[in-house]
């Protein structure tokens, strides 16, 4: 008989928040004022057996409909466990003129999630040994596989000016539940995030767009079930480059212990060149588990598409998003 057991999903993140925007808010649907495709990579606790994750979006701006369109595919899986989680959503979002130089916006997506765990993958019990050979498993679980799906919604509003921008969106909102040997819940995630950019100096290039060098402290907080995570930082910006340090974890006591939890340190640098940009960072824990975790790598590529082909005609009055592109 296989016993019942029940998995507590959590959505797998990013520390580059700001570059997969559309993983986080259906708001950010063309909010680049162009048509882009973005994917990212994360390879978290690699010490640990390792976490990995990936993103790819691909979205663009309506010019005569006031409005962004974008598609975005998700999966993260753990390898020792055989636990993998996907997801595609269809966003949209709606852009209006809030007041004089304040653009407010509103998204949603819909779409769809699936859970799998690979049994026959994992590594179970009775294979853990101290010589660190896995001999061959004769739990019941590692005989096959099994695997559920739930229809998935996302929500979220937009505030926008030149220097500043807030993003407020709720994913999984009607908490779907499925069944993998047992009934599973995933719950809602409230993701509450806000920057803003300060000019340093005033630069406009060959082509007469204005690339400033500015100084951008921004904050991401995150909830979903128990797990609630604060990333704040700051990142220094000249064209065309782009260095950062930030902050992941909740700085005060929390729990019935009250205790601090510092979770990481993040090391960032980034490079735009034409259509092209390019991120990598470096995740350092503060935790105790430090021997364990040996950071996380994260890597990110996006690449803006020529407007004349993939965009509505009509003017643009509409200014785009003055967050990080990186």
């Amino acid at each position: 008989m296989i016993p019942n057991f029940v998995i507590l999903a959590q959505d797998y993140q990013f520390s580059q928040f700001y570059a997969v925007p559309l993983y986080y808010n259906p708001a950010f649907a063309g909010a680049s004022l162009k048509t882009r495709g973005i994917v990212a990579y994360r390879n978290q606790w690699p010490g640990m057996g390792g976490w990995k994750g990936w993103t790819a979006s691909f979205d663009g701006y309506l010019k005569n409909a006031s409005s962004g369109i974008g598609v975005s595919f998700s999966q993260n899986f753990v390898a020792q466990t055989g636990y993998s989680q996907s997801n595609g959503m269809l966003q949209y979002s709606y852009r209006a003129r809030w007041r004089k130089d304040v653009r407010m916006c509103f998204g949603m997506g819909i779409g769809f999630s699936r859970f799998s765990w690979n049994l026959a993958g994992g590594t179970m019990g009775d294979q853990l040994k101290p010589d660190n050979i896995l001999p061959r498993s004769n739990d019941p679980l590692a005989a096959g596989s099994i695997s559920a799906g739930v229809f998935d919604l996302q929500m979220g509003i937009l505030f926008y000016s030149k220097n500043w921008w807030a993003s407020l969106s709720g994913l999984h909102p009607h908490s779907p539940s499925y069944f993998l040997q047992a009934e599973n819940t995933l719950d809602p995630r409230i993701n509450l995030s806000g920057g803003y950019r300060l000019i340093l100096e005033k630069r406009v290039d060959y082509k007469n767009q204005e690339t400033p060098v500015s100084l951008t402290p921004a904050l991401l907080i995150r909830s979903q079930g128990n797990s609630s995570q604060l990333d704040a930082g700051i990142y220094y910006h000249k064209p065309p480059f782009v260095a950062g340090i930030w902050y992941r974890g909740i700085p005060a006591p929390t729990g019935k212990l009250k205790t601090i939890n510092n979770d990481a340190s993040t090391l960032l640098f980034g490079i735009k060149q034409n259509n092209l940009t390019m991120g990598y960072s470096y995740d350092i824990p503060l935790n105790r588990a430090v021997s364990l975790n040996r950071g996380s790598h994260e890597i990110t590529l996006g690449y803006e598409f020529s407007a004349k082909n993939l965009h509505f005609r009509g003017k643009n009055r509409s200014k785009a998003l003055p967050c990080p592109t990186f």
